[in-house]
């Protein structure tokens, strides 16, 4: 049977807000989309804000999705990452993470990353299959990956084309600097 593992900085009772998990014992895809497929689409992103383009090439981002269960905490979590193991994992392959970018919110989120749509209506299913078992109240929905980078800038994510004009361009500057947050954090800028 397949299993899932987790980011060995859980077991040390990190306080980083995010745990992530994948099938692979060393996380090996998540560790290399880091700096293959994400870092780079933000730039790509930070990039054409830059030009001032009036329009922005999704790239990546358009093909990207995340599958998410909110639940009371990171117990539950974990239950219906156990719930997904025993009833689902078989022969996929999964990756994904949980946590919170508010350690103050007692809720957490559970969340399965996938760049294939076919993949990502499959683990919808699955994923609210197990979150009912574990909490009848937790919601699941999904979402294009980075539509909390996006938003503001492009509106809502169901509208999105692989090329997507800017609706919002006062935002420009405010995401540019947040970006450069992002992308440039160990070198303090």
């Amino acid at each position: 049977m397949k299993k899932i593992f987790l980011d060995k900085r859980f077991w040390r009772d990190s306080k980083d807000n995010w745990v992530s998990f994948e099938s692979d014992p060393k996380l090996k895809v998540t560790k290399g989309n880091i700096y293959g497929r994400c870092v780079p689409c933000i730039a790509n992103l930070y990039q054409q804000l830059q030009e001032g383009r009036e329009e922005i090439e999704l790239k990546e981002a358009y093909h990207c999705w995340k599958v998410v269960a909110v639940l009371k905490d990171r117990e539950e979590c974990l239950e219906v990452l156990r719930e997904y193991e025993e009833n689902f994992l078989e022969d996929h392959f999964v990756k994904g993470k949980f946590g919170s970018s508010q350690p103050s919110k007692s809720s957490k989120v559970l969340m399965f990353h996938t760049e294939d749509e076919g993949e990502k209506d499959r683990l919808f299913k699955e994923l609210e299959a197990c979150v009912r078992k574990v909490n009848p109240e937790g919601k699941v929905f999904y979402q294009k990956a980075c539509a909390n980078l996006h938003y503001e800038l492009l509106g809502d994510w169901k509208d999105w084309k692989e090329v997507t004009k800017i609706k919002n361009p006062d935002i420009r500057p405010t995401l540019i600097e947040r970006i450069k947050k992002l992308l440039y954090w160990e070198k303090g800028d």
